[in-house]
């Protein structure tokens, strides 16, 4: 059998061909969306046992030094307790266990993420990742998000741990797939974006799909297809169909922005080749996942000591707080995991004028909670799309401590991101010559007020069409893969 897999940045989701349709698959709790999430738990470390020879060993030191202390004290007329054989070996046994139990602990806390990797026991996918980090925070590593780190800058060792945990989150949305239908899934078409995440262009472009091929092979797939997101998206609209027309797919996902012009309907549907009916298409590193870091920069931070001034009078260095919360940033937040991070963050602490609210990010860094700072972020953004103002409670850093947001707080601190978005619509009806019959617009992001409201300004009188959000792309390239493979 063949599939469809929309490895999204926020989401993942497979569909297969059935009763002439694509049909979504559940992948979690009667859910046909999986959050892009695993959790790896770090290897248990057995405390070694006391080595009896050593121990010996230590014991005949004790007693050696214990004599000549004794004949040093006799000298000096001092008395001096003479310790029992068996007083010595408990107290040498009980310093050798201690030392023991801190060598695991060390072992265990040294742990790195490709050694976790190295087994399968301890992963949990999805929305078990999540919880399961926002339990043991140090008990394991959580990655979220991983197809955003597949196009950026990555030495060899990142590109071979990106494709472990590639293929270890395809594996498992196969596998889950299978035990629902009862048969093998073989081929598979994958959603790619115009561009992915990162700042290597073509060459990123060339690396993530690498990554994303062979982990899908290494998963257990035989054929593997790549499809553009927002033109599958459209295939997936060009189904409902009966006349032709000009349609714009904006497909604002979790990572990025994509926008496509597309000549689509019954003229087109069976057709294997479409090159000639894609007119334009632009996109952008942009989505959900860079609106949640703003708003745990510009909102979230200030509350943390961003913009805050030491007792010498000069700021707190910014890159603390920009660090904190770039989770889509290997090496940021690998630099604020550092040992080097926790001493200057303590040092400028003991600087800091506004103690208490510095005293948060040192809870941060010490609880490991950037990404839990990010979910709030993320349900803060999803809890405006209904509400104009809410509270956002963030007491893993401190009992009662939430923050007040506006919808207002939140365009203001998406403008950036907005206008990327207006360029993008502006670039495609641009190359293409022609506007829209139809906007198309799907992809989580897009469910926002804000960016619904600057989709329709931007083209006035044409019709609007909100597709399914999370399912679309994926039953866009479930339907390629039932035209390629039958």
């Amino acid at each position: 059998m063949n599939a469809g897999i929309d490895f999204g940045t926020s989401n993942c989701a497979i569909g297969v061909w059935e009763n002439g349709r694509p049909n979504i698959l559940n992948l979690e709790d009667g859910k046909s969306t999986m959050p892009s999430a695993l959790y790896t738990s770090k290897e248990h470390i057995e405390v070694d046992e006391i080595s009896e020879p050593e121990l010996i060993r230590r014991i005949q030191k004790a007693k050696a030094q214990q004599q000549s202390e004794a004949s040093k004290a006799k000298k000096e007329g001092r008395k001096f307790k003479i310790l029992s054989d068996e007083k010595l070996e408990n107290i040498e046994r009980g310093v050798m266990r201690r030392e023991a139990i801190e060598a695991s602990k060390k072992l265990y806390n040294e742990q790195s993420l490709s050694s976790s990797l190295g087994s399968d026991d301890g992963d949990v996918f999805g929305t078990a990742a999540i919880n399961q980090h926002l339990l043991e925070p140090h008990n394991g590593f959580f990655i979220k998000s991983p197809k955003t780190f597949l196009g950026a800058e990555l030495d060899s060792n990142h590109i071979e741990t990106f494709s472990e945990i590639t293929k270890k989150m395809l594996a498992h949305i196969k596998t889950t797939s299978e035990n629902t239908i009862g048969t093998s899934i073989e081929s598979v078409v994958l959603g790619k974006p115009i561009k992915f995440h990162g700042t290597m262009g073509d060459k990123g472009n060339l690396q993530a799909t690498g990554i994303l091929e062979s982990s899908a092979i290494t998963a257990g797939f035989k054929d593997v297809e790549f499809m553009y997101e927002p033109i599958a998206a459209a295939m997936d609209y060009e189904r409902t169909l009966t006349k032709d027309i000009v349609v714009l797919i904006m497909d604002i996902g979790g990572g990025t922005t994509d926008c496509s012009m597309l000549k689509v309907g019954p003229s087109y549907i069976d057709k294997i080749d479409r090159d000639d009916s894609l007119l334009g298409y632009a996109g952008d590193r942009i989505g959900g996942l860079d609106l949640d870091i703003k708003i745990a920069s510009k909102i979230l931070m200030p509350h943390f000591g961003k913009e805050s001034l030491l007792k010498s009078g000069l700021p707190i260095p910014n890159t603390y707080f920009s660090d904190a919360v770039n989770v889509n940033d290997v090496h940021a937040q690998a630099r604020f995991a550092s040992d080097k991070y926790g001493r200057e963050i303590r040092k400028h602490f003991e600087q800091a004028v506004n103690q208490p609210y510095f005293s948060r990010l040192l809870k941060l860094y010490d609880g490991n909670y950037s990404y839990s700072l990010n979910r709030s972020s993320e349900l803060a953004k999803i809890n405006l799309s209904d509400n104009e103002l809410i509270k956002l409670p963030i007491d893993y850093i401190e009992p009662d401590f939430e923050v007040d947001i506006s919808r207002e707080d939140y365009r203001e601190a998406i403008e950036m991101e907005t206008n990327k978005i207006i360029r993008i619509m502006t670039e495609v009806t641009r190359q293409s010559s022609i506007s829209p019959d139809v906007v198309y617009v799907t992809g989580g992001t897009a469910k926002s007020p804000i960016v619904e409201n600057l989709i329709r300004n931007q083209f006035n009188d044409i019709e609007v069409v909100t597709g399914d959000m999370f399912g679309g792309v994926a039953k866009g390239l479930t339907t390629w893969a039932n035209r390629i493979w039958g």
